[in-house]
C-alpha cells in the first residue's frame, strides 16, 4: 500500500511536468507566430510608406507626370528685371534643365489641369541672380512653342513675375498646353527683341 501511494503522486507530477512543458512549447510556437505577423505586417508598412516618399519626391513640382523627361541643359544669358517689368543693366544666367510631359503642376501654389485630350509640355529651368539685390525675370516673355504651321505660342501656364533673391539661385518652370501623343516640339528661347536659339525636344 505504501508503494502505491508512493507512485501515485509521482505519475500526477511527472504528468503535471509534461503538460507544463508542452503549454510551454504551443505558448513559444504561438509567440514566434506573432513576432513573424507582425515583422510582416511592419515589412509592408515601411514598403508602403517608401513608396509613397519617392513617389511624392518625383512629384514635387510636377503633379501627374507620365514618367516622360528629356535632359536638356542648355545655358541662356537673360535681362534682369525689376517687378513691374523694366529691364536694368544687370543680367541673369538661366539654365534650361529638362522638359517633361505631364498632365498637371502646380502654378503659383495651385493645380492647373488639362481637358481631356491634351496635356502640357513643361520647361524647367533655374535661374541665377549674382547681384546684392532681388531682381525679377519673366519666363513668359522669354519661351515660345513652334508649331509646324509656323505659329508661335506662348506659354499657357506660368508662375508669372519670378523673384530671385539676392545670390540666389532659384527653380520656375513654364508650361504649353499639347496634344495627347505629341513628342517632337521646337522651342524658341530668347529674350523678345533679342536674338533667340530653338531648342528641339523629341520624347521616344
Amino acid at each position: 500500500m505504501q508503494f502505491d501511494v508512493i507512485i501515485f503522486p509521482m505519475s500526477i507530477l511527472v504528468t503535471g511536468v509534461k503538460t507544463r512543458l508542452f503549454n510551454h512549447r504551443v505558448n513559444g510556437m504561438f509567440n514566434n507566430i506573432k513576432l513573424i505577423v507582425v515583422a510582416a505586417v511592419a515589412l509592408i508598412v515601411f514598403g508602403g510608406l517608401s513608396f509613397w516618399f519617392v513617389r511624392s519626391l518625383n512629384n514635387n513640382s510636377t503633379l501627374g507626370a507620365k514618367n516622360s523627361q528629356v535632359l536638356i541643359n542648355k545655358n541662356y544669358t537673360v535681362i534682369a528685371r525689376v517687378k513691374d517689368g523694366r529691364r536694368t543693366d544687370g543680367k541673369f544666367e538661366m539654365a534650361v534643365a529638362n522638359a517633361e510631359i505631364a498632365n498637371s503642376l502646380l502654378v503659383q501654389g495651385k493645380k492647373a489641369r488639362t481637358r481631356e485630350g491634351k496635356t502640357f509640355l513643361i520647361i524647367n529651368m533655374e535661374i541665377e541672380n549674382p547681384h546684392p539685390v532681388a531682381l525679377y525675370i519673366f519666363p513668359v516673355d522669354l519661351y515660345r512653342l513652334v508649331r509646324p504651321d509656323g505659329k508661335q505660342l506662348a506659354p499657357s501656364v506660368h508662375q508669372g513675375a519670378v523673384e530671385i533673391r539676392p545670390q540666389a539661385t532659384k527653380k520656375s518652370n513654364i508650361g504649353f498646353v499639347i496634344d495627347e501623343g505629341e513628342k517632337n516640339f521646337k522651342v524658341e528661347v530668347g529674350e523678345l527683341s533679342g536674338e533667340k536659339e530653338t531648342l528641339e525636344i523629341n520624347f521616344r
